[in-house]
């Protein structure tokens, strides 16, 4: 592990849980939208339009991402402490970015939308909890310090299974014993 014998300040683990369903393909905003059909996804009737100046939400959430991996190439301090990783959930839940340091590469990073017409946001979560819990096991193996975590969730889409209610009080415990802070943020219209 490299990457703490080069470093040994205290890490602050970022995970990022990002929606890569279909439903991210909902625009925000454009001029001259012209609806082509509808389709049915992630519970929802999507009108597909063309336009001119198109924006997504998935546009969204890589402007909101690549915005903090900006602040915190900016900031020698923030730099040397952020220890990140980025998940992305659809139907499946894959793993973009392993734990590290930010990098100027990371500036490169885009989600793409998937095909997969689910939002599984719980199991994303479940998976994103046992990610951080391995990491922070990592940390104390090699005796490296750590702030308490941050959650990051981006979203759109309405989740198509009942799993992240099951996961809400471990959430809410997680919070009010300052072992986890949780951020969500709604891209349009989430539950």
């Amino acid at each position: 592990m490299r990457e703490f014998s080069n470093n040994s300040n205290a890490r602050l683990p970022v995970l990022f849980l990002l929606d890569a369903s279909s439903s991210m393909n909902g625009i925000v905003q454009g001029d001259n939208q012209h609806i082509l059909r509808q389709e049915h996804s992630d519970g929802i009737n999507w009108n597909i339009v063309t336009g001119d100046n198109i924006v997504t939400r998935m546009d969204e959430l890589n402007g909101g991402f690549h915005q903090f991996v900006s602040d915190i190439l900016a900031d020698p301090m923030a730099k040397l402490a952020a220890d990140i990783a980025v998940m992305t959930f659809a139907r499946t839940v894959a793993t973009v970015k392993e734990f590290g340091p930010i990098r100027e590469s990371d500036r490169e990073l885009r989600i793409a939308t998937s095909q997969e017409n689910e939002t599984l946001l719980g199991e994303g979560i479940e998976l994103a909890l046992a990610e951080l819990d391995n990491r922070k096991r990592t940390y104390r193996e090699h005796g490296v310090e750590y702030y308490q975590p941050w959650f990051v969730v981006m979203t759109a889409g309405v989740p198509t299974s009942p799993r992240h209610r099951d996961l809400q009080a471990r959430l809410q415990d997680l919070v009010a014993t300052r072992k986890l802070s949780v951020f969500v943020l709604v891209v349009g219209r989430a539950d």
